[in-house]
């Protein structure tokens, strides 16, 4: 049985608010177009805007993406975030922490890590978008049902369905969702315990971060899939799940999309 994840998104939201030292402003976007406003950083917005929309695609950005906040805690917190603003998950807004994601930077640990976090960030759209999830009021999904998210239950041939059936199972199911109900009612017990769920299981997961939840995995998963080479002879679990997204010709075609539009980035 597995619980929507009330408490963790509790908890993470509640870090990220309160970590949030300066908020730049808020823009909203309609039809792919930065709207303009008042703020005396219109210009900034735009270029990172700008930037996404050219990066990926756009059948889903500009569809779905009305409102782009910046904001920053400081070097290597809070890197972005790209949730839904209702029920039913077709108007998202896309949040840059502008110390993290930096194009302009000289840098190229920079630049990678600025490249990393927005193809990560597009995952959730990809994956959580209208398309695939649809609103419900289930609160828990019992054995053989379809997967639950915060968002909504998917449907039966959405990526992250398909995914959860493969690659979350059993004892490690088992295992996240007596954390979920038993430990997060704190952030260090939560975080703590997931940590050790990643390394009881580290062949099965691309970053620690990829534990948190089977949302996180697959757009971890799925940002290898776009920034790494195919894996030829996948041995791992984390390997297979890199190569999970080349059975979908669509998510093949983004990703030679997204790596021809970030080549000056990563060269």
């Amino acid at each position: 049985m597995k619980f929507k994840l009330i408490v963790l998104f509790f908890f993470f939201s509640t870090i990220y608010q309160s970590a949030i030292d300066e908020r730049i402003g808020v823009w909203q976007i309609r039809n792919g177009v930065l709207i303009k406003n008042g703020s005396n950083k219109n210009d900034l917005a735009n270029d990172y805007w700008k930037e996404f929309y050219r990066i990926f695609p756009k059948e889903l950005t500009s569809k779905y993406v009305k409102r782009i906040i910046l904001m920053t805690d400081g070097p290597d917190e809070k890197v972005g975030a790209l949730v839904s603003l209702n029920s039913r998950n077709d108007k998202w807004q896309l949040e840059i922490d502008i110390k993290d994601v930096n194009l302009k930077s000289r840098n190229k640990k920079r630049l990678y890590e600025s490249v990393y976090t927005m193809t990560h960030e597009f995952g959730h759209l990809l994956t959580l978008n209208k398309t695939q999830i649809r609103p419900t009021s289930k609160s828990k999904q019992e054995e053989g049902e379809l997967y639950l998210t915060l968002e909504g239950e998917a449907y039966k041939n959405s990526y992250i369905n398909k995914f959860v059936n493969i690659f979350w199972k059993g004892a490690l199911l088992d295992n996240w969702d007596v954390i979920q109900k038993d430990f997060c009612y704190t952030e260090a017990n939560c975080v703590e315990k997931l940590y050790d769920l990643y390394q009881d299981n580290s062949s099965e997961f691309l970053t620690d971060y990829a534990a948190i939840s089977p949302e996180e995995d697959i757009v971890e998963s799925w940002t290898a899939f776009v920034l790494r080479s195919k894996v030829r002879n996948p041995r791992t679990i984390a390997q297979k799940k890199i190569n999970f997204f080349y059975q979908f010709p669509e998510l093949v075609a983004y990703r030679k999309m997204i790596r021809l539009n970030t080549r000056k980035y990563l060269h």
